[in-house]
């Protein structure tokens, strides 16, 4: 099986790259079978809907990942209210390719307030292109939980942990196992989980 994770903040010293970091080394771990790869959101162009079927090389690669992962871990900062930009631009671009379409995604929000309405939107998004998605979370005031090589609060490093486990869990579940834990995720979203059809 394969994972592909997604960083959607450039920072070197970001606390969505820390979280996605441990996330992998926790896997690498726990799950040795599992491959890993990170996909480069940092050249992908400004969407450009008439280029969809003739991407840019950048856009190609990323959706061949994508294509290619059996789970995707997404990780994204808050600006303003929202999701950062970067992100919500990949993920435009995965639209008109079905890239992600019933791939089962974990999706989290490390910020001031624990990135809510940047996990609601990331949530909106995946599931409009019919991703699947089992797990958020949100970690709030992550600078408090840090030092200048990542994440050291033992409570936070447990939970990012369990975030990953539960997208590993969702990657071999039953169909409708599968679904009942997406049902779970999207509902207080306001998503109805029969716009994901049969997942069989």
């Amino acid at each position: 099986m394969k994972i592909v994770s997604v960083c959607g903040s450039l920072g070197t010293e970001s606390a969505n790259r820390a979280a996605i970091r441990i996330a992998e080394a926790h896997l690498r771990t726990a799950e040795p079978t599992i491959q890993i790869a990170d996909v480069p959101i940092a050249d992908i162009p400004m969407l450009d809907p008439a280029k969809a079927d003739d991407c840019p090389a950048e856009v190609s690669d990323m959706r061949s990942l994508v294509e290619s992962a059996d789970g995707v871990l997404l990780a994204a900062p808050e600006y303003a209210g929202g999701l950062a930009g970067g992100m919500k631009n990949a993920l435009d671009w995965l639209v008109s390719s079905a890239s992600i379409y019933h791939r089962p995604v974990a999706v989290l929000s490390a910020g001031t307030t624990g990135g809510p309405f940047a996990v609601e939107q990331m949530v909106r998004t995946l599931s409009w292109q019919g991703a699947l998605v089992v797990e958020t979370l949100g970690i709030a005031a992550p600078r408090t939980k840090m030092n200048s090589n990542g994440f050291t609060d033992p409570a936070t490093i447990d939970s990012i942990e369990t975030w990953a486990d539960r997208l590993v869990d969702a990657m071999s579940m039953s169909p409708d196992e599968l679904l009942a834990r997406v049902t779970e995720v999207v509902t207080p979203f306001g998503i109805d989980a029969a716009r994901f059809g049969d997942l069989r």
